[in-house]
């Protein structure tokens, strides 16, 4: 794992002085860490870090996801309270998004994702017949647009915000709140994209950057933090 400006936790955030769980922004050119799913509806799924960027890829008919997990313990996250802040690309894609307190193939957790085509941004729950959405809006959103989101899960509140610039252009507002109690526990934190196709030559490809997870509460614990990521 790389370092990323402290900027991202510190400037225009609900978390100041929160802690650093896990951050990545690739500059190392790898993605070590990662769990990416290969298996099932992701087997022809490609993980590559490009211009120091993590893209995750597809293609083929049908329904063509991509995910890659991550956590500070193990590759799983320590708490399940915590805030998300991420660069996303959805370069060709239906819907590209962040996981939180998830896991696939078992598809569990909560999803904050970018739908362009259907200018939605949006916060979901994972089932087995895929996404549900919980709450959304309606935005000019397009593809080849490079968004930051943050994700914060806290209890049952959750929170999500997108915005372009630098990451210091955070809104002060959150633009999705809701509450939804399906699922507690930390799991983990990651990536999460699909696109669908009806021949062989659909396409995925969405690029993700400067990924930083961040504690949001009291239930942080300093003495079970034995694998945290982070480093100065």
């Amino acid at each position: 794992m790389k370092v990323l400006f402290a900027s991202l936790v510190i400037l225009s955030s609900s978390l100041v002085n929160a802690d650093i769980l896990l951050e990545d922004d690739f500059s190392d050119g790898n993605a070590d860490g990662w769990s990416a799913w290969t298996s099932g509806y992701g087997a022809n799924a490609q993980y590559n870090v490009t211009d120091q960027e993590y893209v995750l890829s597809n293609s083929g008919s049908g329904w063509i996801p991509a995910a890659s997990h991550n956590g500070d313990q193990g590759g799983v996250m320590s708490t399940a309270d915590y805030s998300i802040v991420a660069q996303i690309t959805p370069v060709n894609c239906f819907r590209a998004g962040i996981l939180a307190r998830g896991y696939i193939p078992t598809f569990t957790g909560y999803l904050l994702v970018i739908i362009p085509s259907q200018n939605t941004f949006g916060i979901s729950k994972l089932t087995s017949s895929g996404p549900v959405s919980i709450a959304s809006i309606s935005m000019p959103l397009s593809l080849n647009e490079t968004y930051w989101v943050r994700f914060e899960l806290e209890g049952t509140s959750i929170s999500g915000k997108i915005w372009q610039g630098a990451v210091e252009d955070e809104p002060s507002d959150w633009q999705l709140n809701c509450t939804n109690s399906l699922f507690s526990a930390p799991g983990r934190m990651g990536a999460f994209c699909c696109n669908f196709g009806s021949d062989d030559k659909a396409l995925l490809t969405v690029k993700y950057d400067n990924i930083s997870v961040s504690g949001t509460g009291s239930s942080l614990d300093q003495i079970t933090w034995a694998s945290v990521k982070h480093t100065i």
